[in-house]
């Protein structure tokens, strides 16, 4: 046995819950600094998913069930329609499909106008 070691086993810690008493949350006046101070550099780095909707088709539950490899599903949108761009699943922008290299882009045609900050 080396010299820091014990020979008397060590029981895992014991953890006890406990509940909380929480009271009703008061309104307060929010007058003060604001946390960021529209200050948006110090998230800046903060990386975010964008998805791009190329459109939507519904068919019935038969449908989905036969289709195989090779299958169609026409969409319902015309395909000079724009693309539409969307943020945590709202839409922010609409545009055009390109290519970049040898991915697909999309060419920003229109920012969508966003509800107002809370």
């Amino acid at each position: 046995m080396k010299q820091n070691e014990s020979s008397i086993p060590v029981k895992p810690e014991t953890r006890v819950a406990k509940e909380v008493a929480l009271s009703e949350l008061t309104p307060v006046n929010t007058n003060g600094t604001k946390l960021l101070n529209g200050n948006f550099s110090i998230i800046s780095g903060l990386k975010v998913s964008v998805e791009v909707l190329v459109g939507s088709a519904e068919i019935s539950v038969e449908e989905l069930f036969s289709l195989d490899k090779g299958s169609v599903v026409a969409l319902q949108e015309s395909h000079h329609a724009p693309l539409i761009v969307r943020l945590d699943g709202k839409p922010i922008a609409s545009g055009n499909l390109v290519v970049v290299g040898d991915r697909f882009g999309i060419a920003i045609q229109d920012i969508l106008a966003t509800p107002a900050a809370k």
